[in-house]
């Protein structure tokens, strides 16, 4: 058979290929070698030479900064250099936030105050999302929302969602001094809890109120920080309505039926917004310490109240919370896989006093102040990196005095009602992927209320959920 191409068309296609072959070969094994050994194996510099034509790759994301515990609820810190999911230049970037959770939620009522009240089993869902960023070496930013359909789903109606606000924080960093402003999270107000009971991101009763009634602290304000050879000196300040930040929920007494105070300023709605003649002030000093082996934090929330912002006659009401938490953590192999185990503890006491809620009687504080106690702790194991089991148990007692008037010739009295509460939660995660994890968890709650038992609680839920951060 003759072939269509002349000789010399052949031999010169022949040459084109060859030399397209040698070409593509010595520019993979350039590539090869540019390239570090792993995605994890740090870059070493070469010798000095001529400045590279194309810009520095971005690093891969640090799975195990955005997976910490304290990350769910804190936020990883942004990074020095542009991440993967990012645009801009190395250090001029924004990137996205965004984290997804959802499953499934068995919930068994054992006892409740109305005993008609059903078991029943639900899908839970909840994503938040927003952007962080870089402007330069010393200035960063976060803004974080989140969209939570709530209990049983009862966020949604026609496609509208529940949407709250999150961080919304400008930062500025240098010589390891930090100020931020905005709707900001004090990192000393968060206690040590487990990291296997982040599969609902913290969101579920279970794991965000033990949280709150320690005086988990996040809304706007400013706050400093200082670090050095890791330790942390921490000053926040907030001053506004009492819903502008969560340490509100932490305050006890006779707020409108022996409330708690951040239920208060809901009582009453004006024009859709809540009731704003109370003002709330919390000043918190912190000192955290940070080691290879061991962790611990301490604070104190020293609060005022002003009840009636439209009046001079109420007196202020006083009050102040001092907490602190350790964490261990112990390192081995097991036989020949890496385990840790990492025990932790918290405590928080806080005391305020009490307006007296009797008609006849206002613009009083009673005798007896509010005080609450709050103990938790736990331990997490991990194997072989973030997968692995723990548990996590809270017990919140309080104290909340009432007022009786005299009648007749008995005097008059502040009887105390005390309240038990208990949390516990065990779980296991399996991290199948960098950013997703598949958990599982048991979580228990029991309120006690001596003299009222019509009021006893008891209930038990399972879950079974899916997680992706990002």
């Amino acid at each position: 058979m003759t072939s269509s191409l002349p000789t010399a068309s052949r031999v010169a296609l022949v040459c084109t290929l060859a030399s397209a072959l040698l070409s593509a070969s010595a520019h993979a094994q350039t590539a090869e070698a540019a390239a570090p050994a792993s995605a994890d194996a740090p870059v070493t510099q070469a010798a000095p030479a001529a400045p590279a034509l194309t810009p520095q790759a971005p690093a891969k994301p640090d799975a195990e900064a955005k997976q910490d515990p304290t990350a769910l609820v804190l936020g990883a810190p942004t990074p020095a250099t542009r991440p993967l999911f990012a645009l801009g230049s190395d250090t001029y970037f924004i990137s996205p936030v965004l984290s997804i959770a959802g499953g499934l939620q068995s919930e068994n009522l054992l006892v409740n105050p109305n005993p008609e009240k059903e078991s029943r089993i639900t899908t839970v869902a909840i994503a938040r999302f927003g952007a962080e960023g870089r402007l330069g070496p010393y200035v960063t930013f976060r803004s974080e929302f989140e969209r939570n359909i709530r209990n049983h789903g009862s966020g949604i109606w026609e496609g509208t969602a529940s949407m709250s606000v999150r961080d919304q924080v400008l930062r500025l960093q240098r010589w390891g001094a930090t100020v931020e402003a905005g709707i900001i999270l004090d990192p000393a107000s968060v206690d040590y809890f487990s990291a296997h009971m982040g599969d609902v991101l913290l969101a579920d009763k279970y794991t965000r109120d033990p949280l709150l009634y320690s005086g988990f602290n996040r809304g706007q304000g400013v706050q400093a920080r200082y670090t050095r050879w890791g330790l942390t000196a921490g000053l926040s300040y907030t001053e506004a309505n009492p819903l502008s930040t969560s340490a509100s929920f932490m305050v006890g007494g006779s707020f409108g039926g022996n409330s708690r105070f951040w239920e208060r300023p809901l009582g009453n709605f004006r024009n859709g917004q809540p009731d704003d003649d109370i003002h709330f002030r919390v000043i918190s000093p912190s000192l955290s310490y940070e080691h290879p082996w061991f962790e611990v934090k301490a604070m104190a929330q020293v609060f005022s109240i002003n009840y009636q912002a439209t009046s001079t006659q109420d007196p202020p009401l006083e009050g102040y919370n001092l907490r602190g938490g350790v964490k261990l953590k112990l390192k081995g192999m097991v036989p020949a896989l890496p385990v840790e185990v990492t025990p932790f503890f918290n405590v928080a006491r806080v005391q305020n006093d009490v307006v007296n809620s009797v008609a006849g009687y206002s613009n009083q504080l009673l005798r007896t102040p509010f005080d609450a106690l709050t103990m938790s702790g736990g331990l997490d194991v991990f194997l072989s990196g973030r997968s692995g089991v723990g548990f996590y148990v809270v017990r919140v007692a309080d104290h909340t005095p009432s007022f009786v008037p005299p009648t007749g010739g008995t005097p008059s009295s502040e009887p105390v009602t005390r309240t038990a509460m208990t949390y516990f939660n065990v779980g296991a995660t399996w991290w199948m992927f960098d950013q997703v994890a598949l958990g599982a968890r048991v979580a228990t709650y029991a309120r006690d209320i001596d003299g009222k038992p019509e009021l006893k609680e008891r209930d038990l839920s399972g879950f079974l959920t899916l997680r992706m951060i990002l």
